[in-house]
């Protein structure tokens, strides 16, 4: 009886383990289309506003979720209140941090890094076909996320309960 219910045990461990991967390769894939969601807004607001950067930062701050908010908040007032610290330094001290938690990798950082990189610190203007570039390369990184998750699903399912029946195997 034992025996038994270890193999259960195995088996429903290794099964969670392989839904668990899963689960943070999807999320991943949704962290990337809002981040174009971002990109987008963030065009569309400074095409229709005509207005400069930090009041485009604003505006963002109160439509997004957490943590993205609090990015463009801290950003819009450190444009107005003119900090020591730049704006491209705290950008990409704020996109480190976040390459961190949504596993992003050398080339989706490169790209986010290179959004904020044309603001002109004397009309905190930026230039409109920077961010239409960013989303191009940004959606071939949703295409490659998509495509490695839909790949990397199915053989992580398939391994994990591979391992979880070997390990039944072995107590058996």
């Amino acid at each position: 009886m034992m025996k038994i219910l270890a193999c259960g045990c195995f088996l429903l461990g290794s099964s969670g383990f392989g839904l668990i991967k899963v689960w943070e390769y999807k999320r991943r894939c949704n962290e990337l289309i809002y981040i174009r969601y971002i990109l987008n807004t963030m065009l569309i607001e400074m095409e229709h506003q005509r207005g400069t950067f930090g009041e485009t930062c604003l505006s963002l701050s109160a439509k997004l979720k957490q943590p993205y908010s609090d990015m463009f908040l801290g950003l819009y007032q450190l444009l107005e209140k003119e900090r020591l610290e730049t704006p491209v330094t705290y950008w990409e001290t704020k996109i480190c941090t976040l390459a961190g938690d949504l596993m992003l990798n050398k080339e989706e950082t490169a790209i986010l890094r290179g959004v904020i990189r044309c603001v002109d610190g004397s009309t905190l203007m930026m230039p409109l076909e920077i961010i239409r570039q960013s989303m191009v390369e940004w959606d071939k990184a949703i295409i490659a996320a998509e495509r490695i998750r839909n790949e990397r699903s199915k053989v992580t399912l398939c391994l994990s309960v591979t391992a979880g029946l070997l390990l039944c195997i072995t107590v058996i």
